[in-house]
């Protein structure tokens, strides 16, 4: 009698676990069905797209580099959605994105491309210091761009593809 007993609390021990293991299954097709991929755990998911928003705060330089050891970037906006998205979600703090003039002298992403919306906080880029020297963008939390020095420690916002399923 006892060696049924265990017999059945280990049968209805499997098929506890077999059922978490279902679920959880379909929990993350579903995830991955509706966003068209997944993210590392920490990241955010938003349209085919994960985002990283720190709780340190580093360099921009530092930053990038961080972004780069996960296999992403520093956020780079590009659509009203997107920017919309992360204004929302990184209230109340300010953050470093993907946006510099060091290289060439004129605002382009970390991928290259031209910086062509206008998005800056009334009378920015101003090069405030006096030194032409405020190089790199961060996104106030209010959705609009202010230009400081690189060296400045804040928050940052890293992106990247999402994992297809």
């Amino acid at each position: 009698l006892f060696g049924e007993h265990s017999k059945n609390k280990k049968q209805n021990k499997n098929r506890t676990q077999f059922q978490h293991i279902t679920l959880l299954h379909l929990n993350l097709n579903v995830v991955s069905s509706t966003t068209g991929g997944c993210c590392p755990v920490g990241w955010t998911v938003f349209e085919s797209n994960c985002y990283f928003f720190s709780g340190d705060s580093r360099s921009w330089n530092e930053s990038r580099d961080w972004c780069e050891t996960q296999q992403a970037h520093l956020l780079i906006l590009q659509n009203d959605k997107e920017w919309d998205f992360v204004t929302r979600r990184s209230m109340p703090h300010f953050y470093w994105i993907g946006l510099s003039d060091w290289r060439t002298g004129r605002w382009e992403w970390v991928n290259q491309t031209p910086y062509t919306v206008e998005r800056w906080k009334p009378g920015q880029p101003d090069n405030l210091t006096g030194h032409g020297d405020e190089d790199c963008a961060h996104l106030y939390d209010d959705g609009l761009l202010n230009d400081v020095h690189c060296s400045i420690k804040m928050q940052f916002i890293c992106q990247k593809p999402t994992l297809n399923a």
